[in-house]
């Protein structure tokens, strides 16, 4: 007895030490649960936040602030609070339905489709999910316009007018279907014609056959092999990239081993290039802030190398009813490397300005119809003639005729200036999608 008498003393004075780790929390954590479901939702979350801040990892702690947060009617906030475990794979039927349906409510519907779906596919019997992925699904093909599934046909007609008046016309027509899961079959024909006729040996008449393949909501893949039907040696292949990472964002790279977008003179003196490319985009789901970024590569077969970098950052600074008005900054570069190209091809230029868009919102039978008048003014600068001001205007009409037709159609005129000599340049351009 007198030997076992220090151990009973050391697990007493064990038993007697509070529990200093997570397990410690467990008692507070099922008083905060308790008061959470009979209502008392801020008594609740007094508890459990003080007990985050000390275990900010632990999954229980973080979900349990989300579902009361969500009980409190809080949206917004537990959206916030989302974030921090937005990457984890699994949570729970009964976090992911009313998660799913604050998306929705916060226009977000590809997340709250890959939340859903991913539920969907550890809890395959249960309805509450099942059902909060139709919801997400309808929202996408209904409310987003995404309809992946239905044959549709593409137009485009508009026109370009580069450096010296040198005018052309694209024409361009697309159909495609869907062939097996997530999978589009598209051919396309590129019809480019110049107005003058000394350039009309740089016309393209290409016909292109590809897939579009979604891997899932974030990731998409688009491969197009072309060719022209009068010219030899200008097949090319075109593979495109995007990444989706939440509804707001969208990024993606692009190679063309042929570009179409080689400028007219260069065509016409049998010059052609390839092209890469990068995009990235940003929208806040209240419309409020938005921004693009491209970055351009082009390898000419002239030996040129020209590298083309553009942004934009936009507000809205007046969103009403039947008006919204946006101001975007804007600032442009390029370089290239080969002195006295036939073509258009300053060794440095660069351009700032400001745009304005006012968008009108008209009531009106259709699904949707928005008009939109652009005002835009920028300082040029080219190496070697100085820097002066270009401006410009140009009005859009944008109809969602029903779900399955739509069309975009628009004018503009716009002072510019290459080598030190202003042009007036003209635009007009026509885009008519629909499903079948």
């Amino acid at each position: 007895m007198l030997w076992a008498l220090p151990a009973l003393v050391c697990v007493a004075a064990q038993a007697a030490q509070p529990v200093t780790g997570i397990e410690g929390t467990y008692a507070d954590h099922t008083r905060a649960v308790q008061l959470a479901r009979a209502g008392k939702y801020n008594d609740s979350l007094n508890i459990l936040l003080p007990l985050l801040v000390r275990f900010p990892d632990d999954y229980p702690l973080q979900r349990d602030v989300i579902l009361v947060t969500l009980w409190k009617g809080d949206c917004a906030g537990a959206l916030q609070r989302f974030e921090r475990v937005y990457s984890r794979d699994e949570h729970p039927p009964y976090l992911v339905v009313p998660i799913s349906d604050c998306m929705l409510a916060s226009n977000r519907p590809k997340e709250a489709h890959r939340l859903s779906r991913l539920a969907l596919a550890q809890h395959p019997n249960d309805e509450s999910v099942r059902n909060a992925f139709v919801k997400a699904d309808l929202a996408l093909r209904v409310d987003a316009n995404v309809d992946e599934e239905s044959p549709a046909l593409d137009v485009a007609l508009y026109n370009d007018t580069s450096d010296q008046g040198l005018g052309e016309w694209y024409a361009r027509v697309e159909v495609s279907t869907l062939i097996f899961n997530a999978t589009r079959l598209f051919a396309s024909y590129l019809n480019v014609h110049s107005t003058e006729s000394q350039y009309q040996s740089g016309d393209m008449h290409r016909v292109g056959l590809g897939i579009r393949y979604r891997f899932n909501e974030q990731w998409h893949l688009e491969e197009e092999l072309s060719t022209d039907l009068y010219q030899s040696g200008q097949g090319g292949s075109t593979t495109i990239l995007v990444y989706e990472p939440r509804d707001a964002w969208r990024l993606s790279a692009a190679y063309a081993s042929f570009s179409v977008n080689t400028p007219l003179r260069a065509r016409a003196a049998g010059i052609s290039s390839n092209q890469w490319s990068g995009d990235a985009s940003y929208e806040a789901r209240d419309y409020r802030l938005s921004w693009v970024a491209s970055i351009n590569y082009y390898d000419f077969t002239d030996t040129n190398q020209r590298h083309a970098f553009y942004t934009a950052a936009g507000y809205a600074y007046e969103m009403r009813a039947e008006r919204e008005q946006r101001l975007f900054v804007e600032w442009a570069q390029s370089s290239n490397t080969l002195d006295d190209a036939v073509y258009f091809n300053p060794s440095q230029d660069y351009s700032l300005g400001l745009t304005n868009r006012t968008d009108f919102i008209i009531d009106s039978h259709y699904r949707r119809h928005v008009d939109h008048l652009f005002l835009n003014a920028n300082l040029y600068q080219q190496a070697g003639y100085g820097t002066h001001p270009r401006y410009g205007v140009r009005y859009e009409q944008d109809y969602d005729f029903d779900a399955r037709h739509s069309l975009v159609a628009g004018a503009g005129v716009a002072r510019n200036i290459y080598d030190g000599v202003y042009e007036t340049d003209w635009r007009f351009y026509m885009y008519y999608h629909q499903r079948f």
